[in-house]
């Protein structure tokens, strides 16, 4: 390059000479003049395209460094600059088309083009309970009773799915969830059925928020951590009203300034009746779903990004049909979340009313006298849990709950206090592989007075995907 240059310019000067002949001494010196300052510029060029290229090279070093890519080999030009070459276009085409595929293995996608994650976790359960003389009494609350005092069994075992849908006028967007496990049928390997647990459908904004769905009920929205019982959930019957159930729900958020709030939720929902207990020669005339409404108003305050406390109370209204009649349901209840520090939290919820069986309770919620009157009964219960998150992969866990029932017309045999307490520990092998020892005792008391105590030891390994 630096001779071409040298020559364009001689010959320049060449033709000024002949055009000039004047005085030639002086065009020759003016000629050397301008060759040595073009020598000058190409010099300087030159360094400055070496030192790019030094800069090039540097920043090629440093990206493959923090990606952990190996770095390309390098070859020489004549110059002596470094330089990594590319690979042949057509290498680059087949590796791109090779991880488009690999990505498309992975990606599940609705058949109307809308993204879906899967969601769900395999889960292995070893157990053994005590002597299980109580079964007939205790109700069937998951592992608890069964034709097993002990077994193993993968029916609690998670399958769901979640989804992100359309955005909505206002600045809205629609997500959802189904949530199924393999808990229905009997315990028998060959006779597991798949069963719905929780779904549901959300239209959300800013502020508000609308979702139909099956879910637990407004007035219990929280639960004990446990993997020991999942089918039914733990405290089912000692605290817990847990029955999952159609419903609407209606959301308002409202901040009461930058740390404060306060969330308002109405939902009309539909009673399930299976867990009432009803005498043989009525049992057909128990209407087995009626509607009911319930309302939750939660106020809550955040002292910074991990210590924040939330208290709301609650209320449901709803009949029951049988026997010709209608028996009221009425319910009071509060719940709480509070967490004072990033390794402590404590959870969960109290009620007070009558005939709370179609929520998933103890299963008394009316009583049938001789004469054909029903009678309610009243119900007072609740559990708690403390939970303790000692590092990212080890949480320790208790809770307890209790549901007590009183009426005056309850038969001799029929159980009027039930009390649960457990505790469990939960480490977490890698970021979805988790370990469960958990240790539970159950006590009940019927109306006649007689208690009956029964124990249940679990491990648990569950596989999140």
């Amino acid at each position: 390059m630096r001779h071409r240059i040298s020559i364009v310019f001689l010959a320049a000067a060449l033709r000024l000479t002949a055009q000039q002949p004047a005085d030639s001494s002086q065009v020759t010196q003016q000629i050397l003049e301008r060759l040595d300052a073009l020598e000058k510029q190409n010099r300087e060029l030159l360094d400055e395209v070496r030192l790019l290229r030094k800069t090039m090279d540097a920043n090629r070093t440093t990206a493959s460094s923090a990606t952990g890519a190996p770095a390309t080999a390098k070859t020489t030009e004549s110059d002596g600059t470094a330089q990594n070459p590319q690979p042949p276009l057509d290498e680059r085409v087949a590796v791109q088309e090779r991880r488009t595929a690999e990505q498309a293995q992975t990606k599940v996608e609705a058949a109307h083009k809308l993204p879906i994650q899967l969601d769900g976790m395999l889960l292995f359960n070893a157990f053994s309970n005590s002597e299980n003389y109580s079964a007939a009494t205790s109700g069937n609350y998951g592992l608890l009773s069964g034709p097993s005092s002990s077994g193993a069994t993968l029916r609690q075992s998670l399958l769901g799915f979640d989804f992100q849908g359309p955005s909505l006028p206002g600045n809205g967007h629609i997500n959802g969830s189904l949530m199924m496990d393999f808990f229905g049928g009997n315990a028998d390997p060959g006779s597991i059925q798949v069963r719905l647990r929780q779904a549901y459908i959300s239209m959300d904004w800013a502020n508000r928020s609308f979702t139909v769905g099956q879910l637990k009920p407004l007035i219990s929205p929280y639960q004990p951590d446990s993997l020991a019982e999942v089918g039914i959930p733990a405290l089912a019957g000692a605290g817990n009203l847990w029955l999952w159930l159609p419903q609407a729900r209606y959301e308002e958020r409202t901040h009461l300034g930058a740390k404060n709030g306060l969330t308002s939720q109405l939902a009309v929902l539909q009673t399930d009746e299976t867990y009432s207990n009803v005498p043989t020669q009525f049992s057909s005339t128990l209407e087995q779903a009626r509607p009911a409404l319930e309302g939750r108003f939660a106020f809550w305050h955040k002292f910074d990004d991990t210590r924040k406390f939330e208290i709301a109370p609650g209320f449901h209204l709803s009949s029951t049909h049988v026997a010709g009649t209608s028996v009221g349901s009425h319910i009071g209840s509060v719940d709480w979340l509070v967490t004072p520090a990033s390794w402590l939290r404590f959870s969960g919820t109290f009620f007070k009313g009558q005939n709370v069986a179609g929520l998933g309770s103890l299963g008394t919620g009316f009583v049938i006298l001789a004469n054909g009157d029903v009678r309610p009964v009243n119900s007072t219960g609740g559990w708690a849990q403390m939970s303790l998150p000692l590092t990212s992969r080890l949480t320790f866990n208790v809770f307890g709950g209790l549901e007590n029932d009183h009426s005056p017309y309850l038969s001799a045999t029929s159980i009027v206090r039930n009390w649960n307490y457990a505790s469990n520990v939960m480490y977490h092998l890698g970021p979805n592989v988790v370990v469960s020892l958990e240790a539970l005792q159950l006590r009940t008391r019927s109306f006649a007075g007689s208690n009956g105590v029964q124990n249940h030891y679990d491990l648990a390994i569950g596989y999140l995907f």
